[in-house]
Order: structure tokens, then sequence, then C-alpha cells
């Protein structure tokens, strides 16, 4: 068996998501668009940081992680909307996530200090698997939550035309 380990650099498109923020009550924020454009696949890699003050988590107290995409239009995108179950992948069990009707987009709800590891944070993943071509992240809140430090890559792959990132130095 061979030591060499295969290589995804060359075939991964790493786009930022969301601006690394801490985001508070009453500023519920949209992250930037990602263009899927060109690509088969594209993954959100959220990180969720400690709660760094104010509010408090519970059920009338919390942060959702959504998906959304957007409708194309000649300027880019003219409307978002929330994706349904079926065109996320995920691994939150309840299909759409704690307090979530099925089209609110909602993959994660951060209700309870035990969704998020207080101190070191989490890392959430999301797939999407729509038919649109722009998608994004979107925090959302419900009463007034702690403030969450907060941060996204979008990681895009079989792209059309390869490798997507030329190695330095080769």
């Amino acid at each position: 068996m061979s030591n060499i380990k295969r290589d995804s650099y060359s075939s991964l498109a790493f786009f930022q998501a969301l601006v690394p923020q801490d985001v508070a009550a009453g500023a519920a924020t949209n992250g930037l668009t990602v263009d899927t454009r060109g690509y088969d696949t594209c993954t959100f890699v959220i990180n969720l940081g400690a709660m760094t003050g104010g509010g408090d988590l519970s059920a009338d107290n919390r942060w959702q992680l959504k998906l959304e995409h957007g409708l194309e239009s000649d300027a880019g995108v003219s409307a978002w909307s929330e994706c349904y179950p079926s065109q996320m992948i995920h691994s939150v069990l309840g299909m759409a996530g704690a307090y979530s009707t099925l089209n609110s987009g909602i993959f994660q709800s951060i209700g309870s200090t035990t969704d998020i590891s207080v101190g070191t944070g989490k890392t959430f993943v999301i797939g999407y698997k729509g038919p649109r071509r722009y998608v994004r992240i979107a925090l959302s809140e419900v009463g007034a939550p702690s403030t969450i430090s907060a941060a996204a890559i979008a990681a895009l792959s079989g792209a059309g035309v390869w490798p997507v990132n030329e190695p330095v130095g080769d």
C-alpha cells in the first residue's frame, strides 16, 4: 500500500461564506452569496465560537442556522428563500431541526449551551443539493439569545475545469 495521500486541494474551491463576527440579538445576519456555477457540489462549514455576552439560550431565546437559495436575475439574485429539507444534506435529528417547519431552511437550532461547547465552540456542516445557482448561510434569532461568534466557508467541488487551485512551487 502506498503512503502517498490523495489530493483534494486541486479539486476543491473555497469561498468565504460568513465573515468572522460576533452576532448579537437584534443583529441577525445573512452570509455572503456563493455562486455555484461550474461546480457539482456545495458544502458549507460553519464555525460557532463561544457565547460572548448578553442574553441567554433557551427554547425562547435561540439562534437558528439556515440555508437559503436565491432566484437568479440579470443583477445576480432577485430574491432569497429558505431551502426545503430535501435540498439539504445534514445530520440533524428531526429532519429540519428543532423548532423548524417544513420549508424553514433551518438545519440547526442553538437553544442551549449543550448545542455548542461553551468556551470552545462547535462546527456544523451542511450540503446543498437544490436546483439554484446562488446559496448562502443565514443566522436568525428567536427572542434575545446571547451574542455568538460565527464564521463560515463554502467548499465547492466537481469543477468542469481542473485543477481548481494550483499548488505553489510545482
